[in-house]
């Protein structure tokens, strides 16, 4: 006997706007990796829209003006909230960003496909183990429960609810972003700031030594004993901004 599936009009356009929400979401959202293929990518937007995925209201007397518009509305709402969500993260690139700078490491960077610039190798790898940490410690469902929470406020139907204060929200976001940053390199900052005091202390006292050949290797290693240090807060520094994120994007929604 074959089994029937029987599939109505409006799962089936709830299902499309639902993966079309959740597509833009993981899009913009840093908290997932370009570097992840985008098979992998396109798996997590798809099961992320049959999860949110419901009937809508619209198959009976819609237009295509305005299937065209509840699609506009929930790929910009997705990839407003994949964005608003992921600012906190950049901290880490801030971070390293800084050290790089300070340390000199700067000058092997390389192409990072996540922020389309050429980041430092520490700015790399700052970015990397927070989106690791991310994945590893639960991200993921919390990237779900936001974006289920998006359709209780704002449907699948297009039908927008308040969004009042959009732009003070990320502007005040942002603007936490670089202290934020310095707070996360601040061991390392300050290690380089005392080498710095102490090659300029040599240097008084032993003129005839050439500070630049010797502190640009010195402030290296400094660098790269001290990582394992600085990343034992690093779990601390992630829960926080992945709560920032959160709590910022459910303000946003009204939650």
């Amino acid at each position: 006997m074959a089994m029937q599936l029987d599939l109505s009009v409006d799962w089936a356009l709830g299902l499309s706007l639902a993966v079309a929400r959740s597509s833009a979401f993981i899009g913009l959202c840093p908290w997932v990796p370009r570097t992840i293929p985008s098979m992998g990518r396109t798996s997590l937007a798809l099961a992320l829209g049959l999860f949110i995925a419901g009937p809508i209201g619209l198959s009976v007397d819609a237009s295509t003006g305005d299937l065209l518009t509840a699609a506009f509305v929930n790929v910009s709402l997705g990839a407003l909230l994949g964005w608003m969500i992921g600012i906190p993260l950049q901290a880490f690139q801030v971070a390293g960003g800084v050290i790089d700078a300070a340390s000199g490491i700067s000058m092997g960077s390389v192409f990072d496909p996540d922020a389309g610039t050429s980041p430092g190798p520490i700015s790399r790898a700052y970015t990397l183990t927070a989106q690791a940490l991310l994945i590893g410690g639960g991200g993921l469902l919390v990237l779900t429960q936001v974006l289920w929470f998006s359709t209780q406020v704002i449907a699948l139907d297009g039908r927008l609810g308040s969004m009042a204060g959009v732009s003070d929200a990320a502007i005040d976001t942002v603007n936490r972003l670089m202290a934020q940053g310095l707070q996360i390199a601040l061991p390392i900052v300050a290690v380089l700031f005392l080498g710095e005091l102490a090659f300029g202390l040599l240097n008084r006292l032993a003129p005839q030594f050439n500070m630049f050949l010797i502190g640009v290797p010195l402030k290296t290693l400094l660098t790269l004993s001290m990582l394992g240090t600085a990343a034992t807060v690093f779990p601390r520094h992630v829960d926080r901004l992945v709560s920032t994120g959160t709590e910022t994007v459910l303000q946003l929604l009204g939650g």
